[in-house]
Protein backbone atom coordinates (compact mmCIF):
# COMPACT_ATOMS: atom_id res chain seq x y z
CA UNK A 1 0.00 0.00 0.00
CA UNK A 2 2.97 2.35 0.44
CA UNK A 3 3.56 2.35 -3.29
CA UNK A 4 0.01 3.58 -3.99
CA UNK A 5 0.41 6.84 -2.12
CA UNK A 6 -2.62 9.20 -2.12
CA UNK A 7 -3.79 8.27 -5.62
CA UNK A 8 -6.49 5.90 -4.36
CA UNK A 9 -8.11 8.64 -2.25
CA UNK A 10 -8.05 11.11 -5.13
CA UNK A 11 -9.56 8.62 -7.58
CA UNK A 12 -12.34 7.59 -5.19
CA UNK A 13 -13.16 11.21 -4.38
CA UNK A 14 -13.54 11.90 -8.13
CA UNK A 15 -15.54 8.76 -8.99
CA UNK A 16 -17.83 8.56 -5.97
CA UNK A 17 -19.85 11.75 -6.73
CA UNK A 18 -20.40 10.56 -10.29
CA UNK A 19 -21.68 7.20 -9.04
CA UNK A 20 -24.04 8.92 -6.57
CA UNK A 21 -25.31 11.26 -9.31
CA UNK A 22 -26.08 8.32 -11.60
CA UNK A 23 -27.85 6.52 -8.74
CA UNK A 24 -29.85 9.67 -7.93
CA UNK A 25 -30.86 10.05 -11.60
CA UNK A 26 -32.04 6.43 -11.65
CA UNK A 27 -34.17 7.02 -8.55
CA UNK A 28 -35.38 10.22 -10.20
CA UNK A 29 -36.68 8.20 -13.15
CA UNK A 30 -38.62 6.00 -10.75
CA UNK A 31 -40.13 9.08 -9.08
CA UNK A 32 -40.84 10.60 -12.50
CA UNK A 33 -42.83 7.60 -13.73
CA UNK A 34 -44.69 7.42 -10.44
CA UNK A 35 -45.64 11.10 -10.82
CA UNK A 36 -46.76 10.51 -14.43
CA UNK A 37 -49.18 7.85 -13.23
CA UNK A 38 -50.44 10.09 -10.43
CA UNK A 39 -51.02 12.96 -12.86
CA UNK A 40 -52.91 10.79 -15.38
CA UNK A 41 -55.04 9.31 -12.60
CA UNK A 42 -55.96 12.73 -11.26
CA UNK A 43 -56.95 13.97 -14.71
CA UNK A 44 -58.99 10.82 -15.37
CA UNK A 45 -60.86 11.42 -12.12
CA UNK A 46 -61.50 15.16 -12.40
CA UNK A 47 -62.14 15.81 -16.12
CA UNK A 48 -65.33 13.69 -16.36
CA UNK A 49 -66.79 15.74 -13.50
CA UNK A 50 -66.14 18.91 -15.52
CA UNK A 51 -67.78 17.27 -18.54
CA UNK A 52 -70.90 16.48 -16.47
CA UNK A 53 -71.10 20.11 -15.36
CA UNK A 54 -70.61 21.35 -18.92
CA UNK A 55 -72.99 18.96 -20.69
CA UNK A 56 -75.74 18.39 -18.16
CA UNK A 57 -75.39 21.14 -15.60
CA UNK A 58 -74.57 18.64 -12.84
CA UNK A 59 -73.40 19.73 -9.42
CA UNK A 60 -69.60 19.60 -9.42
CA UNK A 61 -69.12 18.08 -5.97
CA UNK A 62 -71.98 15.57 -5.84
CA UNK A 63 -72.61 14.88 -9.53
CA UNK A 64 -76.37 15.34 -9.08
CA UNK A 65 -78.21 16.15 -12.29
CA UNK A 66 -81.46 18.10 -12.37
CA UNK A 67 -83.51 16.40 -15.06
CA UNK A 68 -86.13 19.15 -14.82
CA UNK A 69 -83.50 21.70 -15.83
CA UNK A 70 -82.34 19.44 -18.67
CA UNK A 71 -85.91 19.12 -19.97
CA UNK A 72 -86.30 22.92 -19.96
CA UNK A 73 -83.17 23.44 -22.07
CA UNK A 74 -83.40 24.11 -25.78
CA UNK A 75 -82.30 21.39 -28.19
CA UNK A 76 -79.30 23.36 -29.45
CA UNK A 77 -78.20 24.65 -26.03
CA UNK A 78 -75.36 22.10 -25.81
CA UNK A 79 -73.84 23.50 -28.99
CA UNK A 80 -73.73 27.05 -27.67
CA UNK A 81 -73.20 26.42 -23.96
CA UNK A 82 -71.08 29.03 -22.18
CA UNK A 83 -70.89 27.09 -18.91
CA UNK A 84 -67.25 27.49 -17.81
CA UNK A 85 -67.88 26.74 -14.12
CA UNK A 86 -66.79 23.11 -14.47
CA UNK A 87 -63.57 24.09 -16.24
CA UNK A 88 -62.56 26.51 -13.52
CA UNK A 89 -63.39 24.13 -10.68
CA UNK A 90 -61.63 21.24 -12.41
CA UNK A 91 -58.52 23.34 -13.00
CA UNK A 92 -58.44 24.35 -9.34
CA UNK A 93 -58.99 20.77 -8.15
CA UNK A 94 -56.32 19.32 -10.48
CA UNK A 95 -53.79 21.90 -9.31
CA UNK A 96 -54.62 21.21 -5.66
CA UNK A 97 -54.47 17.40 -6.01
CA UNK A 98 -51.22 17.51 -7.97
CA UNK A 99 -49.53 19.77 -5.45
CA UNK A 100 -50.67 17.45 -2.65
CA UNK A 101 -49.76 14.09 -4.26
CA UNK A 102 -46.69 14.61 -6.46
CA UNK A 103 -43.46 13.31 -4.97
CA UNK A 104 -40.65 15.86 -5.34
CA UNK A 105 -42.77 17.41 -8.07
CA UNK A 106 -43.81 20.93 -8.95
CA UNK A 107 -46.88 21.94 -10.95
CA UNK A 108 -45.82 24.19 -13.82
CA UNK A 109 -49.19 24.74 -15.50
CA UNK A 110 -52.74 23.40 -15.55
CA UNK A 111 -55.42 24.29 -18.09
CA UNK A 112 -58.89 22.88 -18.62
CA UNK A 113 -60.83 23.86 -21.71
CA UNK A 114 -64.07 22.72 -23.23
CA UNK A 115 -65.54 22.75 -26.67
CA UNK A 116 -68.72 21.32 -28.10
CA UNK A 117 -69.20 17.99 -26.36
CA UNK A 118 -65.60 17.65 -25.14
CA UNK A 119 -63.54 18.68 -22.14
CA UNK A 120 -59.75 18.65 -22.30
CA UNK A 121 -57.15 19.07 -19.55
CA UNK A 122 -53.47 19.78 -20.14
CA UNK A 123 -50.86 19.78 -17.42
CA UNK A 124 -47.13 20.32 -17.12
CA UNK A 125 -45.14 19.14 -14.13
CA UNK A 126 -41.48 19.07 -13.28
CA UNK A 127 -39.58 16.79 -10.94
CA UNK A 128 -37.40 18.85 -8.63
CA UNK A 129 -34.11 16.92 -8.63
CA UNK A 130 -30.83 18.89 -8.50
CA UNK A 131 -29.08 16.55 -10.95
CA UNK A 132 -31.81 17.22 -13.52
CA UNK A 133 -31.30 20.96 -13.17
CA UNK A 134 -27.59 20.41 -13.71
CA UNK A 135 -28.28 18.49 -16.95
CA UNK A 136 -30.66 21.20 -18.17
CA UNK A 137 -27.64 23.51 -18.41
CA UNK A 138 -26.41 21.29 -21.24
CA UNK A 139 -29.79 21.21 -22.96
CA UNK A 140 -31.10 17.92 -21.58
CA UNK A 141 -34.70 18.45 -20.46
CA UNK A 142 -35.52 15.40 -18.40
CA UNK A 143 -38.14 14.82 -15.74
CA UNK A 144 -40.58 17.30 -17.28
CA UNK A 145 -44.01 15.81 -17.93
CA UNK A 146 -46.64 17.21 -20.30
CA UNK A 147 -49.89 15.29 -20.26
CA UNK A 148 -53.39 15.72 -21.56
CA UNK A 149 -56.68 14.01 -21.00
CA UNK A 150 -59.80 14.47 -23.09
CA UNK A 151 -63.30 13.17 -22.52
CA UNK A 152 -66.72 13.55 -23.99
CA UNK A 153 -69.78 14.22 -21.94
CA UNK A 154 -71.71 10.98 -21.96
CA UNK A 155 -75.46 11.04 -22.23
CA UNK A 156 -77.46 9.24 -19.58
CA UNK A 157 -78.39 6.53 -22.08
CA UNK A 158 -74.72 5.94 -22.89
CA UNK A 159 -73.89 5.64 -19.18
CA UNK A 160 -76.64 3.02 -18.70
CA UNK A 161 -75.42 1.17 -21.79
CA UNK A 162 -71.87 1.03 -20.45
CA UNK A 163 -73.01 -0.15 -17.03
CA UNK A 164 -75.04 -2.94 -18.61
CA UNK A 165 -71.94 -4.06 -20.54
CA UNK A 166 -69.94 -4.09 -17.30
CA UNK A 167 -72.65 -6.06 -15.49
CA UNK A 168 -72.73 -8.67 -18.28
CA UNK A 169 -68.95 -8.98 -18.10
CA UNK A 170 -69.06 -9.53 -14.33
CA UNK A 171 -71.80 -12.17 -14.58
Amino acid sequence: MRDVGGYMTVEVSAVLPIIFMILWLFLGYLFYFMNCGIAQGIMAEVVPKAADVKMRGADYKTGEVSYGAINRKLINSDLFSKNEEGDQKAEKEIRELLSRHLFLGKVVSVSVSSSTGKVKAEIKTKLMIPAADFLSIFGFRIFEYEGEYQTQGLSEIEKVRRWSVIERAVD
